[in-house]
C-alpha cells in the first residue's frame, strides 16, 4: 500500500513573489543574516579537504519552504560530530593525490560508495553488485589515484534507485595540481572567491515516509514533491551557508558577482552543476549566458584539441551528469546615469509588488537606490545591486509541493563594482562654523565643496563629521574615503598645510575612533583611504540608530585660519 506524504506542520515560512523592472526582478523576501560557524564563507562552495575522508551513512531530516518536514538519508563527515547533512560534504581532493574514503554504516541495510568517473577504485568490506558494501553497523573502504581534474558525484551503489533519492549522494571535486584557480588548465581560469556549486535533486516524500514507517512502496507511482538546490528549496536556496535554522541543509546557492572589468575584476566565477537525481532538468540562467567548458570531468574539446566550450542560455543537465560553465557579467548596456542617462525612471504605478516586497532598489542603475516605490512597499535591496532567477525551465520544478515559486531554483546577485557605496545624508559641525554647502556636495569628486571655516583664536580647528544612513548590519570590508583641501581664508591655492584626521563613531562605546595616520593637507585636492577596524558591528548603529554611521573629519593646527574644503566622503563595502 503507498504510503501517504507527510503533512506540512509546526511553521510555515512565506513565499513572497514580486513583480518588478524587466530582469532585475527577484523572486523572494530574505531572512535575517545570521552568524556563520567558524571557517564556513557565507557564500560559494564549501570544501571538505582531502585526501582521507571519514563518512558515515546516517538518518535525519530536512527542512521545506512551505513548513513541511522529510525524512532522509545522508552522507556525514565523521571527523566533525557526524551529524546529518543534505548533501554529503563536497569532497575536495588535488590531481594525483591518492584518495582514500571510509565509510561506516548507522542504516538498517547495506550501502556503500561509487566514484562515476574515477579509475582504479579499490574497496574492503563485503562485495555487493557494484562495489564493496558497509553492512548495518559495519565499514568499507575506498581507495583511488585522482587522475583528471573536474567536478564529479559520488553516490551509494547498493539500490541506487532508493538510497540516492534517500539522500545518499554528495559532489567530489578534483583540482589540478598547484592551480585552485583553474578548474581544468591555465584556459579556464577563475577568480577562487566566485567558485559556486548548483546540485540538483529531487524528492517524493511519500517514498521517503514508507522508508521511515518501513512501508512498502509502489517506484511507478513516484512523485517528485520537492526539487532541490544543494539540499533546498527557493527561497531557502539564497539563505547563507550555515544559516542556524536549516542545520541539515549547511549549502546555500546563491550566486554573487561583479561586473566584468579588464583592471580590477578580470576573471570569471566558476559555476559547478550536479545533477544526481533521476531526473533531466533543464536549468536557466534568467538573462544571462554562461559558457560551458566541461561535462562530467572532461573539458570540452575538438578532436584536434581545440577549446570546445559555448555560451547557453540555459542548458539541460542529464540525470547523473556534470557540467562546468564560467560566467562573468558585463555591462552591456552601460547602466550608468552619467554614460547613459535614461528617460525618467519607471512610475510605481506601471510596477507590480506582489506582497508588497520587493528587492528591486527603485532605480535601474546598477548600485543606485532611487525614491519611487510607494510607502507600503518593502525594498528588501541594500545598495542598487541586482539579481536575476536562476531556475528549472520544467516549471513544475519551481514549485514547493506544486505550489510556485519555489523548488529548484537560486538568485544571481550583482554587486556593484567595486562594493556597494553610501554617502552623506546630514552634517554637523563641532568647531568652527559652516562657509557653504550642504551634504549633497560631498556626493561626488567634483567642482562642489563643503566648506568649514576654522576658529578664529588660538589653536584653529575646523571639525565637522557627517552622518551615514542604511548602512546593513553584517556589512565587510568598510572603507571610508575622503577628498578634500585645506585653503587659506582668501582661498586656493594659497594656504596652509594643515594636518587632518579621520575617525568613525563608535556606538558601542560612544566614542570616536581614529582611522589610521593624521594626513597633511594642503591647497590641492588629497585623497586618504582607511579600513574600519574589526569589529565592523560596532560602528553600525542598531535600535533607534539602525544602519547609521558617522565619518569624522578634524583639521586642526597652528594659528592661521583656514578653510577645510570637503569634496567627497564615502563609505564602500559589500553588503551581506
Amino acid at each position: 500500500m503507498r504510503s501517504h506524504p507527510v503533512m506540512p506542520r509546526h511553521r510555515v515560512r512565506t513565499l513572497l513573489a514580486i513583480g518588478v523592472l524587466g530582469a532585475t526582478a527577484a523572486l523572494a523576501a530574505p531572512t535575517p543574516v545570521a552568524a556563520q560557524p567558524p571557517g564556513m564563507p557565507p557564500i560559494g562552495m564549501v570544501c571538505t579537504n582531502g585526501p582521507t575522508f571519514h563518512l558515515v551513512a546516517t538518518t535525519g531530516t530536512v527542512e521545506t519552504p512551505d513548513g513541511n518536514s522529510v525524512f532522509m538519508w545522508g552522507y556525514a563527515d565523521a571527523d566533525t560530530g557526524g551529524h546529518f547533512q543534505s548533501p554529503g560534504p563536497v569532497l575536495c581532493v588535488n590531481q594525483g593525490e591518492t584518495v582514500t574514503v571510509t565509510l561506516h554504516n548507522d542504516l538498517p541495510e547495506a550501502v556503500s560508495v561509487i566514484f562515476p568517473g574515477q579509475e582504479g577504485v579499490t574497496g574492503t568490506g563485503p562485495a555487493g553488485l557494484l562495489t564493496n558494501e558497509a553492512a548495518p553497523g559495519g565499514d568499507a573502504s575506498y581507495t583511488f589515484v585522482a587522475g583528471q581534474p573536474g567536478t564529479y558525484v559520488y553516490e551509494s551503489g547498493s539500490d541506487p534507485t532508493r538510497q540516492v533519492e534517500m539522500g545518499l549522494y554528495g559532489a567530489l571535486v578534483v583540482r589540478p595540481t598547484s592551480h585552485p584557480d583553474w578548474a581544468y588548465d591555465s584556459t579556464t581560469v577563475f577568480n577562487p572567491a566566485r567558485e559556486y556549486l548548483i546540485l540538483l535533486s529531487e524528492i517524493d516524500p511519500d517514498l521517503h515516509h514508507a522508508v521511515e514507517t518501513g512501508t512498502t512502496y509502489d517506484f511507478n507511482a513516484l512523485h517528485n514533491r520537492y526539487f532541490d538546490v544543494n539540499g533546498r528549496q527557493f527561497p531557502d536556496t539564497i539563505q547563507q551557508n550555515g544559516i542556524p535554522w536549516l542545520p541539515s541543509q549547511p549549502y546555500g546557492a546563491l550566486v554573487r558577482v561583479q561586473p566584468f572589468n579588464a583592471v580590477t575584476n578580470p576573471l570569471p566565477a566558476l559555476i559547478r552543476m550536479v545533477n544526481v537525481g533521476e531526473l533531466n532538468h533543464p536549468f536557466h540562467p534568467h538573462g544571462n549566458h554562461i559558457r560551458l567548458v566541461a561535462q562530467d570531468g572532461r573539458r570540452l574539446l575538438s578532436p584536434t584539441g581545440q577549446d570546445a566550450s559555448s555560451e547557453h542560455f540555459g542548458d539541460t543537465i542529464a540525470a547523473g551528469q556534470t557540467e562546468d560553465f564560467l560566467f562573468s557579467w558585463t555591462d552591456q548596456d552601460s547602466w550608468d546615469p552619467g554614460s547613459n542617462p535614461l528617460p525618467p525612471e519607471p512610475n510605481y504605478l506601471n510596477l507590480f509588488f506582489k506582497g508588497n516586497v520587493t528587492w528591486y532598489s527603485g532605480s535601474p542603475y546598477l548600485g543606485r537606490k532611487g525614491t519611487g516605490l510607494p510607502t507600503v512597499v518593502t525594498s528588501q535591496n541594500l545598495c542598487g545591486e541586482w539579481y536575476f532567477p536562476w531556475h528549472s525551465h520544467a516549471l513544475n520544478e519551481f514549485t514547493n509541493f506544486d505550489e510556485g515559486f519555489g523548488g529548484m531554483a537560486t538568485l544571481l546577485r550583482v554587486d556593484p563594482l567595486g562594493g556597494c557605496t553610501a554617502l552623506p545624508t546630514a552634517t554637523n559641525i563641532l568647531a568652527g562654523t559652516l562657509k557653504s554647502g550642504n551634504y549633497t556636495a560631498l556626493g561626488a569628486s567634483d567642482t562642489l565643496y563643503y566648506q568649514v571655516n576654522s576658529t578664529i583664536s588660538g589653536t584653529r580647528t575646523a571639525d565637522w563629521y557627517a552622518s551615514f544612513t542604511g548602512i546593513p548590519l553584517g556589512a565587510a570590508n568598510l572603507t571610508a574615503t575622503y577628498v578634500g583641501r585645506n585653503c587659506a581664508t582668501t582661498g586656493c591655492p594659497a594656504g596652509p598645510t594643515v594636518p587632518t584626521t579621520l575617525y568613525v563613531w563608535r556606538w558601542a562605546s560612544s566614542t570616536w575612533v581614529q582611522l589610521g595616520a593624521t594626513v597633511p593637507v594642503g591647497p590641492a585636492d588629497v585623497t586618504v583611504n582607511q579600513a574600519l577596524p574589526a569589529p565592523l558591528s560596532d560602528f553600525i548603529g542598531t535600535g533607534p540608530n539602525q544602519g547609521r554611521m558617522r565619518l569624522r573629519v578634524q583639521t586642526s593646527g597652528g594659528t592661521t585660519s583656514f578653510v577645510t574644503n570637503g569634496n567627497l566622503l564615502r563609505l564602500t563595502y559589500d553588503a551581506p
